[in-house]
């Protein structure tokens, strides 16, 4: 918009979208100036605070969360912003102490207080190995977005972190929040309903991303590579063994994320790589087309 503005200032008949430009300005000037690690925490965050909020998200699709590096021009954009809301996942740690210096004023809000974290335990074909300072990053699952119960608490925090910034609209982001809530409570139904009656109920995936959603449905997550480590030859050989043995025709795998050992197991098993992704800008649309994809896929497995 700012182009297109800035090339036809000089023309007359475009005032009146100039005005209109600068109206959008003066509102925004109004708004909450909100940042977030992840795309998810964009909606969540703009379905409770609507038109009061604007919401800067640091890392952009395509980008793996766990391994990014904020650009300059981000931190410095930190200095306008009035909540850092985190999510606990690993670049929030390496990076937090920048992060707090490019704005000491602004509010550090961890929307994950309260929810206990799973442990990301290797599948069984996974040797132990010593993951040195990187311990604590491949041991807790930071994937807390993915599981409809966990994002009713963080909904809760971010109700509190606009209502703290701005209380003089608390009744509206009170509505938003009771509306947002009873949207998760839909989705669960409608989720819930997708994936019952499923008697195959394992799944292969490349990233072990979706264990809060594999507990909370009652699935079983197969994890091929476990702390950024991509399984040897033999833990191949017993993944694709457990693949046969279930008959499992598909592995799961995320855009962001290139997996040679997927393809391998597929093309083994005869079956085929799907991709799901962990951080869809529309986290509710997203799940539910997730859970068709696995009710799905598992129905065909048991019938084969």
């Amino acid at each position: 918009m700012n182009s297109i503005t800035g090339c036809s200032s000089s023309n007359p008949v475009d005032s009146g979208i100039n005005k209109s430009d600068n109206q959008e300005q003066s509102n925004s000037q109004d708004q909450l100036d909100i940042t977030v690690s992840i795309i998810p925490q964009k909606y969540f965050v703009k379905k409770i605070g609507g038109d009061l909020v604007r919401v800067n998200v640091m890392v952009e699709q395509g980008v793996l969360p766990h391994t990014y590096e904020p650009k300059p021009q981000q931190l410095q954009a930190l200095s306008e912003a009035e909540a850092y809301i985190g999510i606990g996942i690993p670049f929030e740690t390496a990076w937090m102490d920048r992060i707090k210096e490019a704005n000491p004023k602004m509010l550090m809000v961890d929307s994950t207080q309260g929810i206990d974290r799973l442990t990301m335990i290797a599948h069984d074909h996974h040797e132990e190995e010593d993951h040195g300072h990187h311990e604590e990053e491949t041991t807790l699952d930071p994937h807390v977005w993915l599981s409809p119960r966990l994002v009713k608490i963080q909904a809760q925090k971010i109700y509190e972190t606009l209502v703290k910034l701005d209380p003089k609209h608390q009744e509206t982001y009170q509505t938003n929040l009771n509306s947002f809530l009873q949207e998760i409570e839909e989705l669960d139904h409608q989720v819930r309903n997708n994936l019952a009656n499923l008697k195959q109920r394992k799944f292969i995936v490349f990233h072990p991303a979706w264990g809060y959603f594999a507990e909370e449905y009652n699935l079983t997550q197969v994890p091929i590579e476990v702390g950024g480590q991509e399984p040897s030859a033999s833990e191949l050989g017993d993944l694709i063994k457990e693949a046969k043995k279930e008959n499992i025709k598909v592995i799961f795998a995320q855009p962001e994320l290139s997996s040679q050992a997927a393809k391998t197991i597929a093309k083994e098993i005869n079956g085929e790589v799907l991709l799901i992704s962990p951080t869809a800008a529309d986290w509710s649309n997203n799940l539910l087309e997730v859970s068709q994809t696995f009710a799905k896929v598992l129905k065909e497995e048991n019938n084969q």
